[in-house]
């Protein structure tokens, strides 16, 4: 899914393009693209500033802002969302700093489990000769396991403040 260049929101079919004659890049939402539009007929260029947003570090128009803690950040639409729900650790109480969530503790378990398996899986196979499905099959497992335990730790460091 693509996401709109202005504000972050998720763009579903309706997407919207400048012409090339306009020299302006990106996907956008109606209001957007409104907007964008207006600010390039008053001034010849677009001279809207891009900031990046506090959380996802990518650069939009039309930044949302929220508190986090005892500071208001500025926020994509989807980072907003996340951000208004509570989803996101206040980082000045550091909340979780030496252990895993639960749900995100079995998800690398599982990512843990699958690597295994699908490593015995694919050295062993079912005894006989190796075949391709036998190969396929395990390196999946392997591979899918290994994007299970790398995806728990980027979202451990995100949720604790650090880069990804």
């Amino acid at each position: 899914m693509a996401s709109c260049s202005g504000c972050g929101m998720v763009l579903g079919f309706k997407k919207y393009k400048f012409k090339k004659l306009w020299r302006i890049g990106g996907s956008y939402c109606k209001p957007c693209m409104m907007k964008v539009g207006a600010n390039w007929e008053d001034h010849g260029k677009v001279t809207l500033p891009m900031k990046p947003c506090d959380l996802c570090q990518t650069e939009f128009y039309f930044l949302k802002t929220a508190w986090q803690g005892k500071k208001q950040k500025h926020f994509c639409d989807v980072c907003h969302k996340v951000a208004i729900s509570g989803a996101l650790p206040d980082t000045s109480r550091k909340e979780m700093t030496h252990k895993f969530p639960i749900p995100m503790l079995i998800i690398g378990g599982l990512g843990g489990l699958l690597m295994v398996l699908g490593l015995t899986f694919t050295l062993i196979g079912t005894g006989g000769e190796p075949n391709m499905v036998n190969i396929l099959f395990g390196a999946f497992t392997t591979g899918a396991g290994f994007l299970l335990i790398r995806r728990t730790i980027n979202n451990r460091r995100l949720l604790l403040g650090n880069q990804v």
